[in-house]
């Protein structure tokens, strides 16, 4: 009997780390349906999207330590990976006012095609990649009887292995490839994840501005004007914008590069918060 001891011992070991992030966040999920607020929709859909988002991030860190400290793959595009996995991105598909398939694939946020859906939360994982208060849908979608597209949120574009250099890269910064690169900018300072505007959205990448006057990507305001932001060190943020260009409202109509004045504040704390210049 002696050799079945370390199997008993095995089994009777606890929560893995996957298990005990999954049901820390479950009792966060239970704490905001337990208060008052739970019957505020706009306040609740806020916080369902940070949780959301502090999943994904998690989610983000549980990949780098796995990898040890590369990130996730960030590419744009609607990009497809293919049997390589040095070229598979957190996420993939692409997003329009349409009715092409990839607005509501949702086998384009699993295996093996979405990166970090292995440290998700089965039962939930679909609705991680969503924000509540992102309901918008055009005629044409809603006329095929969709709900909702797939998804709201987006990855800095400085962040991950991909293909950011085809594209309107700012290419006064760096591109992070690992964790250890990061060197004058801490990862307290530099967001992952964020709420994309839902006229901007469209893959799975968010293009910084490209100059002190322009948005190529629009980060969203589904929160009474505010956006949720996550940080490489896993902490959350919610940025209030203040600048009209910012507070877009939604036309369902595809739009990027928009124009703001040099100095907009909304536009400059981004780029303050994308990572670090070369120079």
């Amino acid at each position: 009997m002696q050799p079945d001891a370390p199997r008993r011992r095995k089994s009777n070991a606890g929560f893995t780390r996957l298990e005990l992030l999954t049901l820390l966040a479950s009792l966060v999920v239970l704490a905001v349906v337990s208060r008052p607020v739970w019957g505020n929709p706009s306040a609740t859909a806020s916080l369902v999207c940070m949780d959301n988002l502090r999943q994904l991030q998690t989610a983000w860190l549980l990949y780098t330590e796995d990898t040890q400290g590369e990130l996730p793959g960030n590419y744009h595009g609607g990009y497809v990976p293919g049997a390589n996995p040095k070229a598979r991105p957190w996420v993939t598909g692409w997003l329009d006012w349409g009715t092409a398939s990839d607005n509501t694939n949702r086998l384009y946020l699993a295996k093996p095609y979405a990166s970090l859906t292995a440290y998700l939360q089965t039962d939930f994982m679909h609705s991680t990649y969503k924000c509540p208060a992102d309901d918008y849908l055009s005629p044409a979608q809603t006329a095929r009887g969709w709900t909702a597209r797939v998804r709201s949120y987006a990855m800095n574009c400085f962040l991950g292995e991909g293909n950011q250099n085809t594209g309107p890269l700012n290419s006064a910064y760096l591109i992070y490839r690992k964790l250890s690169e990061f060197r004058k900018a801490s990862p307290q300072q530099v967001f992952v994840f964020l709420e994309e505007h839902p006229d901007s959205i469209n893959d799975g990448l968010f293009w910084a501005p490209n100059s002190d006057r322009n948005w190529v990507d629009l980060p969203g305001s589904f929160h009474k004007g505010a956006c949720w932001f996550t940080f490489a060190d896993g902490h959350l943020e919610q940025r209030r914008w203040v600048s009209a260009a910012t507070l877009r409202p939604v036309n369902l109509q595809y739009a990027n590069n928009t124009s703001t004045q040099p100095g907009d504040p909304d536009l400059t704390w981004l780029l303050e918060h994308v990572g670090e210049k070369k120079r």
